[in-house]
């Protein structure tokens, strides 16, 4: 840091740095369940809800920072980070179901204890459904939150 740089700059750079990956994120989240057709059932209509609820508080903190908006914008990333984790543990219990029906773990799943069936549900090796994928919502989330620590429109820190 130089000496012409105050800590406030740093901060305030950083704060619009993890607003920007917040915002690649949702880009990113959402171009890709366009392109798999992410809203076939209203279960895959979840992570669009909560990609406009986390786009609305992300535009609240950039442009219109006040006490109230940053803190709803950490009560809605709360919210978004919560249903992130549902969804990995929903992609998880899905590949769980699935694993009698897989042709390499089929035929011995029944025999295979508790955590080999979890940890191949939860790793990709068995079932249709990307358990990382809902985690990005847990990320944007994070950056969200970190972005509002200490925010100035809140008059503290």
């Amino acid at each position: 840091m130089t000496e012409e740089t105050a800590p406030a700059d740093v901060a305030g750079r950083l704060r619009l740095g993890l607003l920007g990956l917040a915002s690649l994120g949702v880009l990113g989240t959402a171009v890709e369940l366009a392109t798999i057709r992410h809203w076939q059932t209203t279960e895959q209509l979840i992570p669009w809800v909560f990609l406009a609820i986390v786009t609305a508080a992300i535009a609240a903190v950039a442009w219109r920072p006040s006490a109230g908006r940053v803190r709803a914008a950490q009560v809605l990333a709360v919210a978004t980070l919560a249903a992130g984790a549902y969804g990995v543990f929903e992609h998880v219990s899905s590949n769980l179901e699935a694993g009698p029906l897989d042709a390499t773990y089929g035929l011995r799943w029944d025999t295979m204890s508790a955590a080999s069936q979890w940890w191949a549900a939860a790793s990709g090796g068995v079932g249709p459904s990307p358990t990382l994928a809902p985690a990005v919502l847990v990320q944007i989330s994070l950056c969200l939150l970190l972005a509002t620590l200490d925010h100035p429109a809140r008059g503290r820190g």
